[in-house]
């Protein structure tokens, strides 16, 4: 596996039970999803970010962003469906082997890049 890669996955379903399109809704005057967006590009993963979405709205704006998307079916975006299921989903559409995976949520955006960063350190180096 020297050809594997550790990928950030940031799923952002539109179809939200409580507030639809919560990740797009303006928190500090930019969408919600856009602060995990630029963490996760200013963190040295940088180059293998997904977004992982039914939404296509989400979508154009992530990719406006700059980052890879996913687009996520239907029946993986339902408000049962698991955070797990949506990150199998990203990994059965990538042509290469994933070592690590960070799973960052859009609607908790307050965090550094340095705390991703800091993270995955913590975990390598505790061999977890």
């Amino acid at each position: 596996m020297s050809n594997s890669r550790t990928i950030i996955v940031i799923p952002a379903r539109g179809n939200s039970k409580g507030i639809k399109k919560k990740n797009l809704i303006r928190f500090c005057g930019k969408p919600l999803l856009y602060w995990t967006i630029l963490q996760a590009k200013k963190s040295k993963f940088k180059k293998n970010i997904y977004v992982s979405s039914e939404d296509e709205k989400i979508l154009k704006f992530s990719r406006k962003l700059g980052v890879n998307t996913i687009k996520r079916p239907i029946s993986l975006s339902q408000d049962d469906s698991s955070s797990e299921s949506a990150i199998k989903n990203v990994l059965e559409n990538l042509n290469f082997n994933v070592k690590n995976i960070i799973f960052l949520q859009a609607t908790s955006p307050l965090r550094k890049p340095k705390d991703i960063d800091n993270a995955f350190k913590k975990m390598v180096n505790s061999k977890s």
